[in-house]
């Protein structure tokens, strides 16, 4: 079983290496894909029909049980996305199913770099099996199927379904944990740094056993606990619902980024508009090749920009209105899952959840902080204040916005929350951006827009009263 949420790249390699062993009949492989909308995992599909490919909700426990629901061996082997097998994985399965007493176990871990610090994190690890027999889900957990079905499969837990897992097939039989190796990517460790990867899962596993729900463990390490709104499948990367839509895309200085942006759009949107806030480069002309409506606003500040972008719309109606950065950080096919919940009537404003993932320490501190004053201050609920946004015209405009910076998102969410607007938020990927950001990309910057944020969520405090009455 190999649960999957957006790692194509990854599933691609793990599939070839499984594939001689599939030919040879010696197992099933079952991939369970936690996101219908991403329709790059078709491409899969067709590179190797060996498989058999499910679709479930996402969350690794319950995509492992859809899989193992339909997988028929005596043994069940998980498997994320990002790990290679040993060549004798075979050899140890057969072995644990000739001992009646075992139920389960796991592989040793091998990080896949030669940075000196995987090999210390390895030893962490291997002690941490030796003396607490609690392995996590990358080790590879090979379970005996009976038991994985007398134990009812793995928890709908949102973080820690392995942790419990293992625990539970230990009360009903024997852990086996052989030194025969399951090579891991090093991506997670390089991508977030090895000691603070390493400290932040030892502080959620003794949060864990100290009582700490893993749906609050989640909302810190995946930065979200909200679930996908997904696209319908007639739609896939087409808009075809009758509402207009209008796409504005500020921008400064993106020549190498916009026009890959824009070819990324979903079809069907009827304007896309670019508004230069004063490039020094080839933006304009790379927008304009790339067939998008392109103002001039040359008062510099974000919200000057997107001002001046509703200023310039075309389309009549009550239009939704799609805001999207210019820097090809984000993924423009998934506006289709901001759409949806406005052209289906279920909300005024969605807004893109980022994740805690893709983005540098300061930027994730300072938006984790901006978010918890306004939720604290205005009673709200909100996860993110990414720019990725989709809203009505005639709520837009019913907020009367002001700012004309890097508060301009904050305001949005504010003054929607204050004017009881219909607000979802669903994730959305992030990837490293073309070029330096202007904001997080320095400390400098990062502190500039910091404090305008907060200085805006101070101003609009004081001035709450004056609005609402």
């Amino acid at each position: 079983m190999i649960p999957v949420l957006r790692d194509t790249s990854q599933l691609s390699e793990l599939l070839a290496t499984l594939q001689p062993e599939v030919t040879l009949g010696s197992c099933e492989v079952v991939v369970v894909n936690g996101d219908g909308a991403d329709y790059s995992i078709e491409d899969l599909r067709d590179r190797y029909p060996f498989a058999q490919w499910v679709t479930s909700e996402s969350g690794r426990g319950q995509q492992m049980n859809a899989g193992a629901a339909v997988a028929r061996g005596r043994w069940l082997l998980f498997l994320h996305a990002d790990v290679r097998l040993d060549q004798r994985w075979k050899t140890i399965i057969q072995e644990a199913d000739a001992r009646s007493v075992v139920v389960g176990g796991a592989f040793a871990l091998s990080i896949d770099s030669s940075h000196w610090a995987a090999r210390v994190i390895e030893k962490g690890v291997e002690a941490r099996v030796r003396w607490f027999r609690l392995p996590y889900g990358d080790q590879a957990f090979f379970v005996r199927r009976n038991a994985f079905d007398r134990l009812g499969g793995y928890a709908a837990l949102p973080l820690m379904e392995d942790v419990d897992l293992i625990r539970r097939l230990g009360s009903v039989g024997d852990l086996w944990f052989p030194a025969v190796p399951v090579y891991v990517s090093a991506r997670r460790w390089e991508k977030d740094g090895w000691w603070f990867r390493t400290a932040s899962n030892l502080c959620l596993a003794v949060l864990y056993f100290l009582g700490v729900s893993p749906r609050r463990l989640a909302s810190w390490y995946y930065g979200t606990t909200g679930v996908a709104v997904q696209s319908s499948p007639r739609t896939r990367y087409d808009i075809t619902e009758n509402t207009a839509v209008v796409v504005i895309i500020p921008a400064l200085n993106e020549e190498n980024a916009v026009g890959q942006v824009i070819a990324e759009i979903p079809e069907g949107i009827d304007e896309v508009i670019v508004v230069d806030n004063g490039s020094t480069d080839g933006t304009v002309e790379r927008a304009r090749e790339a067939g998008a409506t392109v103002v001039t606003e040359l008062a510099r500040g974000y919200g000057n920009a997107c001002l001046r972008g509703l200023s310039k719309a075309r389309s009549v109606g009550d239009v939704v209105v799609v805001f999207l950065d210019a820097d090809r950080s984000d993924f423009p096919h998934e506006m289709v899952a901001l759409i949806e919940p406005i052209c289906e009537g279920r909300a005024d404003l969605v807004l893109g959840d980022r994740g805690a993932s893709g983005r540098p320490w300061h930027a994730r501190a300072g938006t984790e902080l901006c978010v918890y004053l306004i939720n604290q201050l205005w009673g709200t609920a909100y996860r993110d204040l990414g720019p990725f946004r989709a809203i009505r015209r005639s709520a837009i405009d019913q907020l009367m916005m002001q700012d004309r910076t890097w508060g301009w998102t904050i305001e949005m969410q504010i003054k929607a929350a204050e004017a009881g607007l219909v607000i979802c938020e669903v994730p959305v990927r992030q990837r490293a951006r073309v070029g330096q950001s202007k904001i997080s990309g320095t400390m400098t910057g990062a502190v500039k827009a910091g404090t305008r944020m907060l200085y805006t969520i101070w101003c609009l405090w004081r001035t709450k009263q004056k609005r609402v009455l």
